[in-house]
């Protein structure tokens, strides 16, 4: 028998119990053959371009400022990831209007460059393994250092990348990233933020590993018609990262949702050394599962390989089974069936944490959006995060993913691989979008542009088409001339000529509605920047809701369409500016509280009973009035009644609205519903009375205790009745106590200026450290001089405030101090020992224990040092080493001794009676509690279960 074949039997055997063998392992605590670990917490922060690139190019390794791994960062603020840094600056007039009026960008210099580093231990275990740094997103223009060497620059603010560090690793030691982040030029001409604002990873494998972004496994029927039985095309890629070749095997393991092995397959070859190689199979698989919006079924690839009957690495990869495709006269067919797209743009920020959301949030939009009808999004403008494709894929909802640009150059088209590689086993993408209104999108050179672009596409996935989204006319030039999938960026007018015109080539309505309107605002107010809330407000561009969807819903070929947008987003203010801070294009605003439009689409994209009633009925001063009374609903007949009488009965057109005009009289307005004769909804609105309340709900009972986590909290202002008070703008005050805290604040206001994110104030006094004194010595070893208890006196006094000197090129001193520290001292929670500079090298030791080094001339640099301190009298001993022009310790040398910190005092107002609070747990089970109390209101508290739960694995 062919002794090939019996090894790759053996493995197929390991192979179909390899994951209860390894979740076995884990269990027991043993290493696993690849390690995903979280990178998130504990990052040091500081703002500002105090030290330059940090690039030194004339020798490896030797970086400077923060990119130094000698760098001091002890007085630099502690954050974890994600994180924006822009939420936090303050509003500014002078700042740039599509971005917010956050004061970043060209003319912000100093708010726009920002530094994190990250220090941890790597056990010394890991030598011999495979070490990965990967970043989902930063931005943007980043440089990323690692143990002082250089291993990156990344310019897109919106793809992930990756570093491989084994080189550079200290295995069984402290290794350090530091990452330059610079936002002074924008990409995009709305909110973008700054930082590290998606996930970081540390990825360890051995040196036989799977490349994940290779693996790919989708689903076919034939005819392209779900059945019975469908075959899956799994692919993926091996590399071997060692000097000597492997005969190596790789089985794909198929599992249902619930954990049942339903099919498998197995493969092997030889690979060389120092080599990748790729490996495919085709599995059948019957009774698929289907997997659309309404039931959104996954599957689990888990891929194993290995050599010598040992499992060397292993991946799970979810996926999901459907069709999709596009017919020229039905539209959107998904698996087999014509479907129509119900869908909204989205940027990628929410209230509170700018476009750092933790995981939480994602689910929450997804929730909410889907809420309404909402069964797909659009990424605008960029790729997406991809913990939303996965929000997507386990709620059910279709996802138009989109590249950032239009570019066949190398740079762009490896953004364009990244994209659809990652992305491409998420069942809820659908299709591809190329780029959005490019201002060269109908010139042939654009066209050529788009054909590699999609060629590309199609080579790496061949199960899905390519649209743009493309704001012209009536025309087939430049890219719409070659693009799979027409797409409709507005201009509703030609839709009817352009498709008789061109009757083979498919459509879909990416960008449409572009509605303006502002929550619980009935009138248009420039001076306030406010929308009225009717669909009655759209840009010259753009359309209201009925118009659109007038158009699209009886024309199946258009394929449906996204409207602009289903949240408010920051920055790119419309129609007004200043002191408008963000659009009032969303549905939703950026809180994710509804507008009145929501019902509108609800009423017409779900089977559900929808009766809405607008505007409020708080009018006082307006008694006999007449106000403009509007139905959202799909009722057949709506009957409205003013304090029981009734005002009239109407019938509802196909996609519209009902509206009267009743005198103001304050009590209740009240509607009833009809379908088939039949009452089947009820609303009502009533006049309210004075705030007198506060409510909170979440929108969850508890969450998981893993640090990470979050629950999105709603404030109500209600009157003595418990009525929400629509026109409530109490500032309220919030207090949290237990293993919980704020993370940001908002209240869907587009004029707001409140603060969204407060920082802890970190109170502290500097003691200036005096009466140094300096010995030259010959070495910069451990030397006798830093003991706590040598004997300097006889040591000449040295001057540590002075601008430069006194060493000369290729002199070593040693510096010594002491210095007392009080019992209230000690029981500061921190202590930094902060230098001016340390010219050009220095080892510092405090109580004769190393507390840290410096080798940079030009940095400030700072230890911790509390942790060597004791109450009554201290020594501080720095050794240092001159290399070029005058040297020693220079500018100074304090102590800052942090007072004992204030509690952060949260605070926001409520706008129409609304606010969202976001809180965040801790890794400690518990309850937290939430407070919220103003003046002249009734307080309440809102407790929050934090759920004992299994941390992500993550990097202590």
């Amino acid at each position: 028998m062919n002794p090939h074949f019996l090894y790759r039997a053996r493995f197929l055997r390991l192979g179909l119990f390899v994951l209860a063998g390894f979740l076995l392992t884990s269990a027991r605590g043993e290493t696993p053959p690849r390690e995903r670990l979280l990178l998130d917490f504990g990052w040091k922060f500081h703002l500002g371009d105090d030290w330059g690139l940090g690039e030194k190019l004339d020798k490896a390794g030797v970086s400077l400022g923060p990119a130094a791994e000698s760098f001091g960062d002890a007085s630099w603020r502690t954050v974890n990831l994600p994180h924006d840094w822009v939420v936090e600056l303050p509003f500014d007039q002078k700042a740039d209007t599509s971005h917010g009026f956050k004061p970043v960008g060209p003319g912000f210099h100093d708010n726009s460059v920002g530094w994190y580093r990250r220090t941890f231990d790597l056990p010394a275990s890991d030598k011999g393994r495979r070490l990965t740094l990967q970043f989902d997103g930063v931005y943007r223009d980043c440089r990323v250092f690692f143990n002082g060497y250089l291993i990156g620059h990344h310019e897109s603010g919106y793809t992930g990348f990756e570093y491989d560090v084994t080189d550079l690793a200290h295995c069984g030691g402290p290794n350090t990233i530091s990452v330059r982040v610079d936002a002074s030029q924008f990409e995009g001409w709305f909110y973008e933020g700054a930082g590290i604002y998606r996930h970081t990873w540390l990825v360890k494998t051995g040196p036989l590993h799977i490349t994940p972004e290779e693996t790919f496994v989708y689903s076919t029927f034939p005819d392209n018609v779900p059945g019975d039985r469908s075959t899956l095309h799994v692919k993926t890629a091996l590399r071997n990262d060692q000097s000597g070749p492997v005969n190596v095997a790789v089985s794909w393991v198929v599992l249902d949702d619930k954990g049942r092995n339903v099919a498998q397959a197995v493969d092997s070859a030889a690979l060389a050394s120092w080599s990748t190689r790729q490996f495919s199979q085709t599995i059948p698989l019957d009774s698929p599962a289907l997997w659309s919006p309404e039931t959104p079924q996954l599957y689990r690839l888990v891929t194993t390989t290995g050599y010598d009957g040992e499992v060397m690495d292993q991946t799970i990869t979810e996926f999901g089974i459907r069709t999709t495709a596009f017919d020229p006269d039905k539209g959107f067919l998904l698996n087999g069936k014509p479907y129509e797209i119900k869908g909204t743009c989205n940027h990628q920020d929410h209230a509170g944490v700018g476009s750092a959301l933790p995981d939480h949030l994602q689910y929450f939009r997804i929730a909410q959006l889907k809420g309404m009808g909402d069964n797909a999004i659009r990424t605008s403008h960029n790729p997406p995060t991809p913990e939303l494709l996965e929000a997507c894929d386990r709620l059910g909802m279709l996802v138009m993913d989109e590249n950032r640009l239009l570019g066949s150059d190398a740079q762009n088209l490896d953004y364009l691989q990244e994209l659809v590689q990652r992305d491409r086993n998420h069942p809820s993408v659908f299709i591809w979008s190329l780029f959005n209104e490019e201002n060269r999108q109908t010139t042939p050179t654009a066209a050529n542009i788009t054909s590699t672009m999609q060629n590309l596409v199609h080579r790496l996935d061949p199960t899905r088409l390519c649209t743009a989204a493309a704001n012209v006319g009536n025309t087939f030039e430049g890219v719409d001339s070659v693009l799979d999938v027409r797409g409709w960026n507005y201009h509703i007018e030609p839709v009817d000529a352009y498709h008789r015109e061109h009757p083979a080539q498919p459509e879909i309505g990416t960008e449409q509605g572009s509605t303006v309107s502002t929550r619980g605002i009935y009138a248009n107010d420039s001076e306030r920047g406010y929308v009225s809330a009717y669909d009655d407000n759209a840009p010259p561009w753009a359309n209201t809701a009925k118009q659109w969807w007038g158009v699209y819903a009886p024309r199946p070929w258009l394929s449906g369409g996204f409207i602009w947008t289903g949240f408010d987003y920051r920055g790119e203010p419309t129609p007004y500016a200043w002191p408008c801070i963000n659009s009032h294009f969303g549905i939703f605003d950026t809180c994710g509280f509804p507008k009145d439009n929501f019902y509108y689409y609800q009423a017409w994209w779900t089977d559900r009973n929808v009766l809405h009633i607008l505007p409020h009925w708080n009018w006082a001063g307006q008694e006999g009035k007449e106000i403009d009374v509007r139905c959202l609903s799909n009722c057949e007949e709506v009957e409205l009644f003013l304090n029981g009488t009734s005002q009239g009965r109407k019938k509802m057109a196909l996609n519209s609205e009902l509206r009267w005009n009743v005198k103001y009289s304050p009590g209740t307005l009240s509607a009833k519903g009809y379908k088939g004769g039949q009452e089947v909804a009820q609303d009502q609105v009533e006049t309210t009375g004075a705030p007198a309340n506060i409510k909170l709900s979440s929108d969850r009972p508890s969450i998981a205790a893993n640090g990470e986590d979050v629950s999105v909290v709603t404030v109500v202002v209600t009157d003595s009745n418990n009525r929400v008070s629509p026109l409530a703008g109490n500032l309220i005050d919030f207090s949290i106590s237990g293993p919980g805290k704020i993370i940001g604040v908002g209240n869907g206001d587009p004029s707001c200026h409140e603060p969204d994110v407060y920082i802890a104030a970190q109170p502290s006094h500097n003691v200036a450290l005096k009466d140094w004194r300096m010995k030259l010595v010959d070495g910069v070893g451990e030397r006798p001089e830093t003991a706590s208890t040598f004997d300097d006196s006889q040591w000449e006094q040295a001057d540590v405030a002075s601008e430069g000197g006194p060493l000369t090129p290729g002199q070593n001193a040693i510096y010594r101090t002491s210095f007392d520290v009080s019992a209230d001292e000690m029981s500061s929670p921190s202590v930094i020992l902060n230098f001016g500079t340390i010219d050009d090298n220095g080892w510092v030791y405090v109580n004769g224990q190393l507390a840290g080094e410096s080798h940079d001339w030009a940095g400030h640099p700072s230890f911790a040092a509390g942790k060597f301190l004791h109450e009554g009298k201290n020594t501080i001993a720095v050794v240092v080493k001159n290399v070029d022009g005058p040297g020693g310790i220079n500018h100074g040398v304090s102590l800052q001794i942090a007072d004992n910190p204030k509690p952060v005092q949260w605070k926001r107002s409520v706008f129409n009676g609304l606010a969202e609070v976001i809180v965040q747990g801790t890794k400690e089970p518990g309850t937290i509690e939430l407070t919220a109390h103003s003046d002249g209101l009734q307080s309440t508290t809102l407790n929050i279960s934090a759920e004992s739960a299994t941390p992500r694995p993550a990097v202590p």
